[in-house]
């Protein structure tokens, strides 16, 4: 799961290989993941609420073509 940004005691991950649709993974500090759509930014998780990772969340808006095509390089 290679870690394409760090941000605060968070990982943003892309999984490989991974299911569709486009997503990556948002792993805190304690091991709990999110997984944040791409097409829409929704938070996916039973344990992560979107505040814990806003900081996340705006880093992934601000890169989400770029995450996107690394999602389809690893994910062909």
């Amino acid at each position: 799961m290679p870690t394409i940004h760090r941000i605060g005691g968070s990982s943003i991950r892309i999984n490989v290989p991974d299911h569709r649709p486009a997503h990556v993974h948002v792993v805190l500090a304690d091991r709990r993941d999110a997984l944040v759509m791409l097409d829409t930014l929704a938070v996916v998780s039973r344990t992560v609420q979107a505040r814990e990772i806003a900081d996340a969340l705006a880093w992934i808006a601000t890169h989400r073509d770029a995450c996107r095509q690394l999602f389809e390089e690893c994910n062909p």
